[in-house]
């Protein structure tokens, strides 16, 4: 008879967290992006930094295109040719995955009154989210009016992408 010799198991898998992170050569900070997915895509955005998830930190600036802080990742993005020069400044150190992970709150094990009658919160950004958002923002629109073509940024970064009838993503070059 045929004995079934038993696999061996794999050497230890690497957790999640523990995954080398890479980035794509084209994108550094300051790099103009346009987002491919979720509630702003087709908007213009800035890439500020990478972090230690992997998922990349960018900024509208909100005052331009009401697009605020988020992490996105890199596959949801197409990287244009265009730069700002946000080399000389500071980003906020503090802003890291943590920083975007929701509070939630625990509820009692046996409630008293209908399961149906709580209502998921809406949420709303923190006094501390706002007021990082504007020393961002403040941060990219200086560099911006230091650029040589700040008015045509100005539009490029407010306007939407789309693609027309005989426009290819493929063809196209940014």
């Amino acid at each position: 008879m045929l004995e079934k010799k038993a696999a061996a198991a794999p050497a230890a898998t690497k957790c999640f967290h523990e995954h080398r992170r890479y980035l794509r050569p084209t994108l550094t900070p300051g790099t103009i992006c346009i987002l491919l997915a979720g509630p702003h895509k087709g908007k213009r955005v800035v890439y500020l930094k990478q972090l230690k998830s992997g998922l990349l930190l960018i900024t509208g600036p909100f005052l331009i295109n009401a697009c605020p802080l988020r992490r996105v990742s890199q596959n949801y993005v197409i990287v244009t040719s265009s730069k700002l020069n946000i080399k000389g400044t500071k980003l906020l150190g503090h802003i890291n995955d943590d920083y975007f992970k929701r509070k939630h709150d625990k509820r009692a094990k046996k409630e008293e009154g209908d399961i149906f009658s709580k209502r998921k919160e809406e949420y709303k950004p923190s006094d501390q989210r706002k007021a990082n958002q504007k020393i961002v923002d403040k941060m990219v629109i200086d560099a911006i009016k230091k650029h040589p073509d700040k008015k045509l940024l100005f539009t490029y970064l407010s306007a939407m992408f789309g693609l027309r009838s005989s426009q290819y993503l493929h063809r196209m070059k940014f």
